[in-house]
């Protein structure tokens, strides 16, 4: 499980959810499929900014909400994509194993209007879109943030 994945369902949690300790969203955690210890949950509580109140924690507050939490896509791009093709309406992108949860998380952070949906595996994303002229002008977008 790689790091932004697993923040990003910390952030989730608590933006859906009250988390009273540590231990509590350890538990949170692991019923999403994520097991950690509690020095790792320790470090991501520090890294993410979460302030610790007398019901449990919770997100800090910005200016920009969570902006400084989530990479921005062209990074999250940069590191884990390895291949973007066309099949039909759809765009397939290819990541390193175990890191498509992270980029797909990146991408449905960044709407665009022209996704319908995106579906996410292991390795392998599916971004669906209403055409296949649709489909290139995704690829082409994704490609433009890689080569930036």
């Amino acid at each position: 499980m790689d790091k932004v994945y697993r923040r990003t369902q910390i952030v989730d949690l608590l933006r859906n959810r009250e988390v009273e300790t540590q231990e509590d969203l350890c538990r949170k955690l692991a019923h999403r499929g994520i097991h950690v210890t509690q020095a790792t949950v320790s470090r991501d509580i520090e890294e993410l900014g979460l302030v610790k109140t007398r019901t449990g924690y919770r997100l800090p507050e910005a200016a920009e909400p969570l902006a400084h939490l989530e990479p921005p896509l062209a990074i999250v791009l940069k590191e884990f994509l390895t291949e973007a093709r066309l099949a039909a309406n759809m765009v397939i992108l290819k990541t390193r194993p175990g890191n498509a949860h992270s980029v797909a998380a990146a991408l449905d952070a960044n709407p665009w209007e022209e996704v319908v949906g995106t579906i996410a595996g292991d390795d392998t994303i599916f971004i669906a879109t209403p055409s296949s002229h649709l489909a290139e002008m995704i690829r082409k977008k994704i490609l433009a943030l890689v080569a930036t």
